[in-house]
């Protein structure tokens, strides 16, 4: 945005025009000037919490993220002198309820009273931040299975050229991983090996099973090389995933029948989880967390409502709060597996059994029997092969959490 001065009564004579473009914005809009706001318009309440009257009576440093007020305020300051320099950031805030948000702030430089002053425009980017670092926890646990996996892999963009490999890539050709990346496919001797290659980019399966010997050093081996497309978050082909297996001590040894067999089943698994582990993670921790609500939250809520004693509400309470902080736990994100076999009823008896209520506790709390209580528990004993044993059923409910 070209800056260009503006005066106060040039703001207001242009009412007709700044006024509705301006408080009808889906970005917050406001003017600073000497540490205060002095003009926001309705976005930039909503998105601090505040009222105009309380926003422009304090100071905006006092809403900054402490690790952020300094260099916010340094630039506004710097600004005001006449200094130049970028003019789109991120910074974080703290709204009225003192919850944290990130905003990227846009800033121009205009006069306001005859005086200089910045023009900002904010958009609030808090769930892009999370994002982003949800992508990160993510492609942290890809980097962990991509370097731990017991086989040689390595990833190759659409060019051929290999942008990744692991530590078993490299000791298996007898070289670095910094030499084996940036190395162009295209120049591999055996044709078969780079028709397995192509086969990934255009969105196949590939395989090449035979000898090897590498152009980086002394290697020669007998591999099965099993390739797969390698998708961005779009869904769309970015390149391809290789994994390969040294096959020269079995075929040597004649085995290589059964080793095959056995490879095959257990490269096919891993090379899906591969390709696709970043498209699935985002979607699987939705429904987790989604199901989790339904299953742990939702409920209590209900008998919350409809709960006439302080002392039901009170346990309604303990519940849900006992839950949450399971939903959160970073162990305790997906459904456990014995779950997954229950009905809706027997899944509320079985997270009232492991969090230590009594079969009465159980029957006021869901207003039922004691003695269907103790059917369903009879039922959830059954399902867990827990019939005829004297294993205690809490004790086996958490250890299946």
């Amino acid at each position: 945005m070209k800056e260009a001065p503006l005066s106060y009564q040039e703001f207001l004579e242009s009412d007709s025009f700044y006024r509705v473009l301006v408080e009808n914005a889906n970005e917050a809009i406001f003017v600073a000037q000497d540490g205060y706001i002095r003009y926001a318009n309705p976005k930039t309440l909503e998105l601090s919490g505040y009222s105009e009257k309380e926003l422009m009576a304090r100071p905006f440093v006092e809403i900054i993220h402490p690790e952020d007020s300094d260099i916010v305020m340094d630039r506004h300051l710097r600004r005001l002198r006449g200094e130049q320099f970028i003019n789109i950031y991120p910074f974080r805030i703290f709204n009225k309820d003192g919850n944290i948000r990130w905003v990227e702030n846009n800033v121009v430089m205009i006069r306001w009273w005859d005086r200089p002053a910045t023009l900002n425009f904010s958009s609030d980017i808090t769930e892009k931040k999370r994002a982003e670092d949800a992508l990160r926890e993510s492609e942290g646990r890809y980097r962990t299975l991509f370097q731990s996996v017991p086989a040689a892999v390595f990833s190759y963009g659409m060019d051929c050229v290999v942008f990744d490999c692991n530590d078993e890539m490299s000791r298996l050709l007898r070289t670095t991983c910094e030499n084996i990346v940036g190395t162009d496919l295209k120049g591999v001797r055996d044709r078969r090996i780079f028709t397995c290659l192509e086969a990934a980019l255009s969105g196949n399966d590939g395989l090449y099973e035979g000898d090897y010997r590498s152009t980086l050093g002394d290697a020669a081996l007998w591999i099965i090389l099993r390739t797969s497309p390698l998708r961005d978050k779009n869904g769309d082909i970015a390149g391809g995933i290789g994994m390969v297996q040294d096959m020269t001590a079995y075929q040597k040894a004649k085995e290589e029948l059964a080793v095959k067999s056995q490879f095959l089943e257990e490269a096919n698994t891993a090379l899906r989880v591969f390709a696709r582990s970043r498209e699935e993670e985002q979607a699987k921790m939705k429904n987790d967390i989604l199901a989790n609500v339904r299953t742990l939250i939702l409920p209590y809520v209900d008998k919350l409502r409809m709960s006439r004693s302080e002392q039901e509400r009170a346990l309604c309470v303990d519940l849900i709060e006992s839950n949450l902080h399971r939903l959160v736990s970073p162990f305790l994100r997906t459904v456990s597996h014995y779950q997954m076999n229950f009905t809706p009823r027997e899944i509320e008896i079985a997270d009232l059994i492991r969090d230590g209520k009594s079969s009465k506790e159980i029957g006021e709390l869901l207003n039922i029997s004691v003695k269907s209580v103790e059917f369903y528990r009879s039922k959830i004993r059954r399902k867990l092969g827990l019939t005829g044993s004297r294993t205690n059923l809490r004790s086996q409910l958490l250890a299946n959490t």
